[in-house]
């Protein structure tokens, strides 16, 4: 097959990957990032309270933060040939969040590190459990992995809820394990292994 014909195959295998669609509920489903969803991004990442639940969300957040994020995602996806980190969407198809393990390459890793945040307004409704729960899904089914694992601050009970929700274990606690603002906090680590799911 000439080059361009090669060209054309990977470009159209890009855009079917571009095209996956996750159910979580009726009103909630899974997609990857795409370019414009930088507008709400950058508006539910500016949230004070998501920084101080995260590690490598800054704070305050800008347009260029989100546009970064935005690349970092669709590169890794090009680059591996799979779709590992989601945005979750309402019913509107705006961006309410996000799930996925951002560094995770199925050609070579038997495990994943999974990292998630949800919009403000809807926390306490169970979308992210919900949305995890079915990341979790499609991770086991289509790679081959063992086990996911999740880093949580201590003192994130409903981070913690969301995991322990979906089957995840305690396996041990970090103390003094980040830098966050400029102290030292501890964490949680929590594994899943994939027979625990059957």
């Amino acid at each position: 097959m000439s080059p361009a014909g090669d060209d054309k195959l990977k470009h159209v295998a890009h855009v079917r990957i571009m095209e996956l669609r996750i159910e979580v509920r009726p009103d909630v489903y899974l997609t990857p990032v795409r370019e414009s969803d930088k507008a709400a991004v950058t508006e539910y990442l500016s949230d004070r309270d998501i920084h101080l639940n995260t590690l490598t969300i800054p704070y305050p957040y800008s347009e260029a933060d989100a546009e970064m994020w935005i690349r970092k995602r669709l590169e890794h996806t090009q680059r591996v040939g799979y779709v590992v980190s989601f945005v979750i969407r309402n019913a509107d198809g705006k961006v309410i969040g996000g799930v996925g393990a951002d560094n995770f390459d199925p050609n070579i890793d038997y495990k994943a590190e999974i990292g998630y945040w949800l919009a403000k307004p809807f926390w306490g409704t169970g979308i992210m459990t919900d949305a995890l729960g079915a990341f979790i899904e499609y991770a086991f089914a289509k790679f081959d992995l063992a086990k996911l694992v999740a880093h949580v601050f201590e003192l994130n009970t409903g981070s913690a809820r969301v995991l322990e929700k979906n089957g995840f274990k305690l396996e041990g606690r970090l103390r003094k394990h980040y830098l966050k603002n400029g102290e030292m906090v501890d964490a949680r680590v929590y594994g899943l292994l994939k027979e625990d799911r059957s």
